[in-house]
């Protein structure tokens, strides 16, 4: 690679682990009977050794084969954060075949869903699609000519069976861009480029299956739960405690209190989820001075968030150099920086949070010191390319990737500024829809739990917000007015942004990701096409 332009650096991870598995033997841990996974689903919680997992993958490998699916295959699935799931994903990969990682579609995003994935699927040469038909969900994929197979019948009464000796070659895993700022693009990611990836992040880690246990709720169906958490602990064979995502949604506390019970040493999630589990009380008693990873990645990482959460539970043990701020991608497969282990997050430059060095065999390039540009990404573990309605876009012939983020180097590691396709120019400088969001956040603890602000479609160098105001307590058109004013002027006062416009919306309101990232790009065409209807209580201009 040619050296970085004098107003740039290149950052290099250290040397990639020796003597990584490949994904075929990754995948298949046979011999592993004292070391598994726990899936947690209500009070029916079921152990599973890596060896029983393997074999009855290997029995799902089967019943593919009995379908179609060959090496080289490309099987569809949403990977839900239960056995069956799991299984049908190992016995894929024990077949040979890749996994097509589907995210569900959610009541209110099917328009979304259908239009941006219907033809997508077909696309990326799917032959199959293994789906629970005994879900109420609405599901946009059918209808498209493509066989299908239900997950509980292919699971169903399965037999343990030895495994076989079926090469993963060609792409291994085809996952999908969260679409936040465009549709969404199918990365492909190569078995080769996947395996030593994944082995790459559990060993800056610093994974120990002798003494360490991943609990994770992050969903499966996203490359954070798949790859980070799920994959690390299959391919390290380490011990890994699933919760259903619902479990966190709905008693944010569950999350530690089970890293807790259960002594969990490894566990990641977005910065929402530690807002989230800073504002809930725990048991008495609880100890979570067992952690020692806890990654903080998928969003923009703010230090209010980080140090509001240690002040609840540093108390109960929690370690402020556990916390690891992160980056990552899919075209880089999940992660590819991250703080060092046992430091605790760092704020830089313009109160940033440093989210550290690149991993090893990762390489990324970024401007010297702020006010900071493009970051490219570089190194081993590059995608290989883009599936798209319009055909296979490979990934840049040169190695090297813009994220489409903007960032700077301090100190040797990366600050991550924000998309560039979000921001406008104030009095010289950036100002990105990340940094109004968290003012909002920081500013509204207690009035607002989201808010999404993007550019206008009429007046692009100027920004609108949308903001959720809770049901509870209820309040009057009025309040709703001033909560809108408040922010506006905490904008203002904080950034010298005057919002042009504020939308006060009912809580759900804010279109989401599947992999709960706002759409920033939907909220500017909700406020152009007067899409909110009765959603809006109130705008302020």
């Amino acid at each position: 690679m040619n050296a970085a332009p004098p107003d740039r650096v290149r950052l290099t991870g250290p040397a990639l682990p020796a003597g990584e598995l490949s994904l075929a033997e990754a995948v298949r841990p046979f011999g592993v009977a004292t070391r598994g996974i726990t899936f947690l689903d209500g009070g029916d919680d079921r152990r599973y050794s890596y060896d029983e997992l393997a074999g009855l993958a290997a029995a799902v490998a089967v019943r593919l084969r009995s379908h179609g699916v060959r090496p080289g295959s490309r099987v569809a699935m949403t990977i839900s954060n239960d056995l069956e799931s799991v299984l049908t994903a190992m016995g894929v990969w024990a077949a040979g075949a890749a996994v097509v990682s589907v995210p569900p579609a959610s009541r209110r995003a099917v328009p979304w869903y259908a239009r941006h994935f219907g033809d997508l699927l077909r696309a990326t040469g799917c032959e199959l699609v293994v789906a629970d038909h005994d879900d109420d969900r609405v599901n946009p994929i059918d209808g498209l000519g493509l066989a299908s197979l239900s997950r509980s019948r292919l699971c169903a009464d399965l037999t343990a069976l030895p495994g076989s000796d079926v090469a993963i070659d060609g792409t291994a895993l085809i996952q999908f861009t969260s679409g936040s700022v465009s549709a969404p693009k199918g990365v492909a990611v190569e078995s080769r480029t996947l395996a030593g990836h994944v082995a790459a992040v559990a060993a800056s880690l610093g994974f120990d299956p002798e003494t360490d246990r991943v609990v994770s709720w992050l969903p499966l169906y996203h490359d954070m739960g798949l790859l980070a958490m799920f994959m690390t602990a299959l391919v390290t064979r380490t011990d890994l405690v699933l919760m259903p995502p619902t479990r966190f949604a709905t008693g944010p506390a569950r999350w530690l209190t089970t890293l807790g019970r259960l002594g969990g040493t490894v566990t990641a999630a977005p910065n929402f989820a530690y807002r989230m589990a800073a504002a809930v009380p725990y048991e008495e008693g609880l100890d979570l001075s067992r952690v020692r990873v806890s990654l903080s990645g998928g969003e923009r990482v703010n230090w209010q968030t980080l140090t509001a959460f240690h002040e609840a539970v540093g108390p109960l043990g929690f370690s402020w150099g556990a916390i690891m701020p992160s980056y990552g991608l899919a075209e880089g497969v999940v992660g590819t920086t991250t703080a060092p282990l046992g430091r605790g997050p760092i704020q830089g430059p313009g109160g940033r949070v440093c989210v550290g060095r690149p991993l090893p065999g990762v390489a990324l390039e970024a401007p010297d010191g702020p006010p900071g540009g493009p970051v490219e990404l570089g190194g081993s573990w590059v995608y290989e390319g883009y599936h798209t309605v319009d055909g296979f876009r490979p990934a840049p012939s040169d190695g090297w990737f813009d994220t489409g983020d903007d960032g700077f180097v301090h100190d040797g590691e990366l600050y991550v500024l924000g998309r560039r396709n979000e921001v406008v120019a104030v009095a010289g400088r950036n100002v990105f829809a990340e940094d109004i969001e968290m003012i909002v956040l920081d500013a509204q603890s207690d009035g607002v739990k989201a808010c999404a602000a993007f550019r206008l479609k009429d007046a692009d160098q100027d920004f609108g917000l949308m903001v959720e105001v809770p049901v509870r307590p209820r309040r009057s058109p009025e309040e709703v007015a001033v909560l809108g004013a408040q922010v506006r002027s905490a904008v203002s006062s904080t950034l010298g942004v005057r919002l042009k416009t504020v939308l006060l919306v009912r809580p759900g309101t804010i279109p989401r990701t599947t992999s709960g990232k706002v759409q920033r790009a939907e909220c500017r065409e909700l406020h152009a096409e007067g899409g909110l209807k009765r959603r809006l209580l109130t705008a302020v201009h």
